[in-house]
């Protein structure tokens, strides 16, 4: 007969690291922000909600899918921005931040985009809904910056000076955007078929 008891296999248990507790959210800064999400005709979005759940994953340790969270975003924001405005009270910054109202406009502003990129997808409203499309970049960009700007606060980085510098995939970005930018400008001066 063995001396030893039985013991319960063990689960290995991970703990938020120190860095990650230091940055909840995703962190950026306002003009690496808007440049990133305009010229990438907002799918940079993606990218923004993926890592602010990515960072809160790691930062509560909570079970939770980030990416399924980034693809629908619409469902997930207004519970992004309540854990934002949550950390800010529980760290007792009083930030006037109203994160039910930008996360409903986020949604509204969302579902009109995706509205008006389908109908021109099929081309519908041609050459009107086109432009309204491309106005529509940097309203909808303004919006979410709007939201980032609370979970900066949240991260303990307002300015989002932490992330401020473009990186080299950056600029990759940035060039395909600009390019395609002006190719999408070029095509509405084009007289339809």
């Amino acid at each position: 007969m063995s001396d030893t008891f039985y013991n319960a296999p063990q689960t290995e248990r991970t703990f938020p690291t120190q860095e990650a507790e230091q940055a909840p959210f995703y962190v950026v800064s306002r003009g690496k922000f808007l440049t990133l999400f305009i010229l990438t005709f907002s799918l940079y979005q993606l990218y923004w909600a993926y890592k602010n759940w990515k960072q809160y994953k790691l930062s509560s340790g909570e079970n939770l899918w980030p990416v399924a969270r980034a693809i629908f975003a619409i469902f997930f924001t207004h519970a992004l921005y309540r854990a934002a405005d949550a950390r800010l009270k529980r760290d007792g910054r009083d930030i006037h931040w109203p994160h039910r109202s930008l996360a409903t406009l986020f949604v509204v502003m969302l579902i009109i985009s995706n509205i008006i990129d389908s109908l021109v997808r099929k081309n519908i409203g041609y050459p009107m809904l086109d432009a309204v499309s491309l106005a529509m970049l940097p309203v909808m960009g303004w919006i979410t910056w709007l939201g980032q700007q609370g979970l900066n606060a949240a991260a303990g980085d307002p300015q989002g000076q932490s992330n401020a510098r473009f990186t080299v995939l950056n600029y990759v970005f940035i060039v395909l955007g600009a390019a395609l930018l002006a190719l999408a400008c070029f095509g509405l001066t084009l007289p339809p078929e």
